[in-house]
């Protein structure tokens, strides 16, 4: 039944194809780091900002001599070998006790309240005061200039300090804030991290894409690909994605024919009556397929009928919008009742009976086991010339199992991107054990691709297909990509 998956190229459009799908689903992982990452290093840049205020002047130096070396002249101190003597000096003499014993007479302070620097520029001495406040900067460069040529004395001898441009009161620290920047540019690697990681997911994801893909995974015949449906009027009163509903788009219409031209010349091929169609989890579109399959198996004038096996919920008599009370295999059953043709209720315009009832099994298995179910199939096979029977999903339940002893073959239905290739693969494995015939797959729901095999129908949409509200919990069990707003609106059941 199945073939190990020959290995590919990375494809491109695949890829990006699982990127979109993953990322409405996943989405929050960026947002979230976007918000951890920008927040983090708001707070941290908040908390470790210290402003630097800073000031200058410059002095002209004037003394009558410089440490050892003789100065004979004014014009000689102004010389820049002078100066830079005088700047070199600095630290050391600002270091000295006689520097804080200065500083604490004239100002009753230990130790300057900023952090002067002294350099020389030509001729000119400039001191430079930095602080965390603009006060403490404005107040430690003139107490510098003022005690440094007195301090240096037993240096640098006899020396003053005259300003040749005066010190501005700083009004804006040097350093200004950008908490918001720097909050922004972490918050953007935050979020292409975690774009990242979902395109590390995706790169990884391993669904269904297109029909190669099928074909390698179950090596059984692919009898089509089934395009999304939407509707262009979210007010249209009919929203059934059926043939008989005449705003159904063309495109979806030609498909189901096609899928009906391929099962024919199969069922013709296997001589096949009975026909199966399951799925791996809800929500791939299954009952939707069976019942277009039925009324286009019925438009060349062939009786068809159309069994809701789904005992724990019917739902084909909904799809066709049937109001009335309507007996299916659950009232038959437990009601002993022969009257199998009475049961089946018509479809209007077709050649098309359908066997779907109100009543639901609490014990499926119970009505499954029965006899009174194989003469039910047994009649069916006499009455009709095609009987198409709508289970539930095999990857979920045993029904299908069951079922699979009066089916002729089955039609294993796969959502496009939608389950996981291991669990497809697992539910088949599950029928093939049952010695059941497999006549083909369909790939449904199928979007726009740039593969030669794949997905081709992306004018149509995204919304079609029916749930089943089993409540097993198949999404966390086989990886099941969610729903977005738009398609859960456009789900009937």
């Amino acid at each position: 039944m199945s073939s190990q998956k020959k290995p590919s190229e990375f494809n491109f459009s695949v890829f990006w194809h699982n990127f979109l799908r993953t990322l409405p689903r996943l989405i929050w992982i960026p947002l979230l780091l976007c918000v951890l990452a920008g927040g983090y290093r708001y707070y941290r840049s908040v908390r470790s900002y210290s402003p630097v205020y800073e000031t200058f002047a410059v002095y002209r130096v004037s003394a009558s001599r410089s440490g050892s070396v003789d100065l004979n002249s004014y014009r000689y101190y102004l010389d820049a070998n002078a100066a830079s003597k005088i700047a070199a000096s600095y630290p050391y003499v600002m270091s000295a006790d006689q520097s804080k014993a200065l500083l604490k007479e004239k100002y009753g302070a230990a130790s300057l309240p900023a952090t002067v620097s002294c350099r020389s520029e030509s001729t000119m001495l400039i001191l430079t005061a930095k602080a965390s406040t603009a006060q403490r900067a404005y107040d430690g460069l003139h107490m510098a200039a003022e005690v440094f040529p007195e301090a240096g004395v037993g240096i640098l001898g006899t020396f003053s300090l005259e300003v040749f441009d005066e010190a501005a009161f700083p009004v804006s620290p040097n350093n200004p804030p950008n908490f918001v920047s720097q909050a922004v540019k972490w918050a953007l690697i935050g979020l292409a991290a975690g774009l990242a990681l979902i395109a590390l997911v995706s790169l990884f994801r391993k669904t269904v894409h297109n029909s190669e893909d099928l074909r390698d995974l179950l090596n059984v015949p692919c009898l089509g690909l089934l395009p999304q449906v939407r509707f262009k009027a979210r007010t249209d009163a009919n929203r059934a994605v059926l043939l008989t509903n005449p705003k159904l788009d063309e495109g979806y219409i030609e498909a189901i024919r096609a899928v009906r031209f391929q099962l024919h010349k199969e069922l013709e091929h296997q001589r096949a009556k009975i026909i199966m169609v399951t799925s791996t989890v809800p929500e791939e579109g299954k009952s939707t397929l069976s019942a277009n399959l039925a009324l286009a198996l019925a438009e060349k004038n062939r009786r068809v009928t159309l069994v809701d096996c789904d005992l724990r919920k019917q739902s084909l008599k909904d799809l066709f919008g049937i109001t009335g009370a309507t007996r299916g295999l659950v009232e038959l059953i437990a009601e002993h009742d022969d009257d199998l043709e009475a049961a089946l209720a018509p479809i209007e315009g077709t050649n098309l009976r359908l066997l779907s009832g109100d009543k639901v099994a609490e014990q499926p298995q119970n009505f499954l086991a029965s006899p009174q179910l194989g003469d039910i199939m047994n009649a069916l096979r006499q009455y009709s010339d095609y009987v198409i029977v709508d289970t539930p999903p095999s990857g979920l339940l045993s029904d299908a199992a069951s079922l699979s002893q009066w089916a002729d073959g089955v039609i294993y239905v796969v959502r496009q991107d939608y389950v996981g290739q291991a669990a497809v693969l697992n539910s088949v494995s599950t029928l093939n054990g049952m010695d059941v015939r497999f006549i083909g797959c369909v790939l449904n729901q199928t979007a726009r691709s740039t593969s030669s095999s794949g997905y081709g129908y992306g004018r149509y949409g995204k919304h079609y297909g029916y749930g089943y509200g089993y409540g097993y919990g198949y999404a966390k069990k086989y990886g099941k990509t969610d729903r977005t707003q738009e398609e859960s609106e456009s789900y009937t059941k």
